[in-house]
């Protein structure tokens, strides 16, 4: 059984909460397009450029350390 795809607004408030989750724990920073992400704290997995694009740059959790 698949699940329906979700209305577009429904997606949109989920990937702003996931957004606002990110931010809060320090995992989401804001860097240029030039900045060396590898040099970046263990805790940030995911980046934001100027042009407002996120990126996953690395994972953590159990066996990611």
């Amino acid at each position: 059984m698949t699940e329906a795809p979700k209305p577009q607004s429904e997606q949109d408030k989920e990937a702003r909460q996931f957004i606002e989750t990110l931010e809060k724990t320090g995992q989401l920073v804001d860097v240029d397009e030039h900045q060396d992400t590898s040099r970046l704290p263990a805790k940030v997995t995911h980046v934001r450029y100027p042009d407002g694009t996120v990126k996953r740059i690395r994972f953590t959790g159990p066996g990611y350390q």
